[in-house]
């Protein structure tokens, strides 16, 4: 490796034979030794007039070299300013596993240059070109297109309010879990029997923001559930692209893959950058070229993955095209698995939190937004910001009939925007579900100019020919296709048992969603609202068989392709919730032998609503609740403290509920808790600290005595600090067991020093009236 402290001249002398074959992008060198004065006119017009990059480059060295020093070390600014465009990337010393590359032994110029030892200079990055000027025009273009996008669909969401009432909307931040890369592995058994997604707790973890997402090199694959941010948080990092320092050439583009799947199957990458999403207005071949070579400064959105159907888009995410790309996904859990993306950063999105929810709906409601936050199913709701948008949309209209459940939301929208016009609306439903079963938003069946019925969609244009494009209209979001997509499926009964055994198969599971939307316009409470479209009679007709059918087709225990037998409670609960169906809830219940088993299940805030409400409507038998590996937060919490009235209580399920409420952040009702529990508060014998003094404090707070039952591995010692905690709290407690064995506490005086060694051999000993615990020192019992 040369050394550091020789002159330039010699620095560049000595490396010529690995310059003049690790040089690239000839014409960004040539370009800034023109600007800097050190190329003239005619030695700038001869470099750009040899034949080959060989030529170019023996041209560049030739010149420097004999104008010494000063310009030698230029050259090697430039080269180091620019590095990551003008020196070929160095070949990995192991390309797959322990095999050896061919170029191993190749001389890595990026170390090389780094190695020089440069001159102390402010200045040094200014008034370079990164590439060629028509790059830099093409990266403009490129971020006017972005900014474009983004306030696009900003734009979009405000027109949902009233002329006099749209609030400046904007991103929101949203909380986002990293659980680190993928694998085929990983993502299988998220999506397997008792592991749907789990959703580990995110206290005490950093928060993740959009602008986090942008600096990372990795590949990111973004999932979450329908409405919850995913196209906000794509769209965010857009415009955060489109603000950045123009001085670095770099290129971003992003694809709605919904809209990709109407353009032709054959296009190339070519194809897909510049007619399918933005055309350079000139040197386009060699904009592509840049692009191709240095595929390290190109980041592509593609939004909305439901299958990787386009070629060249298969071929962009495998890396065959553009390896260095940073490639960015979005999609939803069930499509996760068929992605099959290994090593790339999972981070799942999951919406609003609550602190979130307040700044929200006070930036788009003002001092009415209290009437919401009082609301415990509003908020709920309000957790995917897609319902908190129709939420405030929905309130700020007036409506009396406020919303409880998602469709209720839709409905509510659909009644205040299209003025009930039935025909057209059906026109626009059927154009919906023969979209959703194509597993696209282009509405290729909806002729319609009416524009009650054009202010729910948006336009985009698909290339049919050279020079001609045809205009196809697809829904603001995807929920909403689905919404109309179901109330077709309504108007034709005959459908909906086809559509139920459709959404078993693996290939057509994007049909669920409908259900829920179904159940919800099949509400008694509701059907005069949609009773322009579907009389009543025949929603009561269908009704009658449809809960039935629906909960015997997805309560099954038949495992469905190589899948394990699964029974999706969530789901169930989700669509008997937007049904506000007594009699559908306790033939579910009934039909699972009133157990309801959630473990390993991802409960977010609205499936946790919807579970309570099922189990609130058992009043005369109680529910077997199992919530094992079930990771439930706060908000959790509290939507299930309403309904364990009517649980069949264990040991297990105290366990459970007690780590969490120990544990969370928020003041909750603990003695509600305790009456639920028999008046028993459970501990693990390891635990958190914080764990353990929230526990002392719990007990401190009550006039009675409470009872305390230790849980985990017989063996396990006690852990010093919940030796110190029981000690604390002694005076408050009542009774302590371990293992179902009870023992009543009858110690006068504990003496304690925090330098002993504590454990408390008598919890395994059988009960005893009167039995005093030993504590045991390692040099006497005291």
């Amino acid at each position: 490796m040369a050394d550091a402290n020789m002159s330039a001249k010699d620095y560049v002398s000595n490396t010529r034979a690995q310059l003049l074959g690790g040089l690239r992008n000839l014409s960004v060198i040539a370009e800034n030794l023109y600007q800097q004065g050190v190329l003239n006119d005619e030695e700038f017009n001869e470099i750009k007039a040899e034949k080959d990059d060989y030529g170019r480059t023996e041209a560049i060295l030739d010149s420097v070299s004999r104008k010494g020093e000063a310009a030698c070390y230029k050259l090697l600014r430039i080269i180091y300013l620019t590095r990551r465009r003008t020196l070929k990337r160095p070949t990995p010393l192991f390309k797959n596993g322990h095999e050896p590359s061919a170029g191993a032994k190749e001389f890595d110029l990026h170390h090389w240059i780094s190695c020089f030892s440069f001159k102390e200079d402010p200045e040094m990055s200014s008034n370079y070109i990164q590439g060629p000027k028509v790059c830099h025009r093409y990266q403009t273009k490129l971020k006017t297109k972005a900014a474009k996008i983004s306030k696009d669909f900003w734009r979009e969401s405000k027109n949902l309010f009233g002329e006099n009432k749209k609030p400046k909307l904007s991103f929101y931040p949203l909380i986002l879990d990293t659980e680190g890369t993928t694998s085929p592995s990983k993502i299988k058994k998220f999506i397997s029997k008792k592991s749907k997604m789990h959703r580990p707790s995110t206290k005490h973890k950093p928060k993740v923001s959009p602008s986090d997402l942008l600096k990372t090199d990795k590949n990111i694959l973004l999932v979450g559930n329908p409405g919850i941010g995913k196209t906000a948080l794509s769209h965010e990092m857009l415009r955060l692209w489109s603000k950045r320092d123009k001085k670095k050439l770099d290129y971003m583009f992003y694809f709605d893959m919904r809209e990709i799947t109407s353009n032709s199957p054959t296009m190339g990458l070519e194809d897909l950058l510049f007619t399918a999403y933005c055309q350079p207005d000139e040197g386009k071949d060699e904009v592509l070229q840049d692009i191709e070579r240095t595929s390290d400064n190109v980041t592509i959105i593609l939004d909305g993955v439901t299958a990787l159907s386009s070629l060249v888009v298969q071929k962009v995410v495998k890396k065959d095209l553009l390896p260095d790309a940073k490639i960015i996904i979005t999609c939803r859990p069930d499509d996760e698995e068929d992605l099959c993306l290994e090593d790339w950063l999972r981070v799942e999105v999951k919406g609003f939190s609550e602190e979130t929810i307040k700044t929200y709906l006070s930036t788009t409601l003002g001092d009415d937004h209290r009437e919401v936050l009082n609301n415990t199913q509003m908020v709920t709701l309000c957790h995917v910001p897609m319902y908190a948008l129709m939420v405030a949309a929905s309130f700020s209209s007036g409506d009396s009939l406020l919303p409880r459940t998602v469709n209720e939301i839709y409905i509510s929208a659909v009644r205040h925007r299209l003025q009930l016009k039935g025909n057209k609306l059906l026109s626009l439903a059927k154009a919906a579900f023969y979209a959703t079963q194509r597993k696209t938003v282009s509405l290729e069946e909806l002729s319609c100019e009416d524009s009650c019925v054009l202010s729910f969609l948006k336009p985009h244009h698909v290339k049919v020919a050279p020079a001609e494009t045809r205009t196809v209209y697809a829904f603001l979001h995807y929920t909403m296709q689905e919404f109309f997509a179901a109330l077709w499926l309504l108007k034709n009964p005959n459908k909906i048992r086809e559509v139920f055994q459709q959404c078993l198969a693996k290939e057509m599971k994007h049909m669920r969603p409908l259900i829920p939307f179904a159940c919800c316009l099949l509400n008694e409470k509701r059907p005069r609202l949609m009773s322009c479209l579907i009389p009543a009679e025949e929603l009561k007709e269908t009704s009658e068989w449809f809960f039935k059918e629906m909960i015997n087709t997805f309560s099954s225990d038949a495992a469905v392709g190589d899948s394990e037998p699964y029974i999706d409670i969530p789901f169930i609960c989700q669509c008997l919730y937007e049904s506000q169906s007594l009699e559908a809830c306790i033939y579910f219940l009934d039909k699972l032998d009133f157990h309801l088993d959630l473990s390993g299940e991802n409960l977010d805030p609205y499936s946790c609503c919807a579970v309570a409400y099922v189990i609130t409507q058992s009043t005369e038998r109680k529910i077997r609740l199992n919530l094992q590996d079930v990771v439930i937060s706060d908000q959790e919490l509290n939507q299930l403290l309403g309904c364990l009235q009517n649980v069949q209580w264990c040991d297990a399920l105290g366990e459970k509920l007690w780590k969490t409420f120990l544990l969370s952040e928020e003041r909750m009702d603990y003695s509600t808790l305790l009456g639920l529990c028999g008046n028993t508060l459970y501990l693990p014998v390891v635990g958190k600290r914080q764990l353990f003094h929230r526990a002392v404090e719990v007990m401190q707070k009550m006039t009675a005595k409470v009872n305390v039952c230790l849980y985990g591995d017989r063996k396990a010692p006690l852990c010093e600090v919940l030796c110190e905690s029981l000690l604390q709290a002694l005076p408050h407690i009542g009774s302590l067991s371990k293992n179902k064995l009870s023992l009543g506490l009858s110690v006068p005086l504990l003496l304690y020093n925090h330098h002993m060694s504590f454990c408390i051999p008598l919890l395994d000993a059988k009960p005893s009236s009167n039995v005093a615990i030993e504590i045991h020192t390692s040099h006497h019992v005291l």
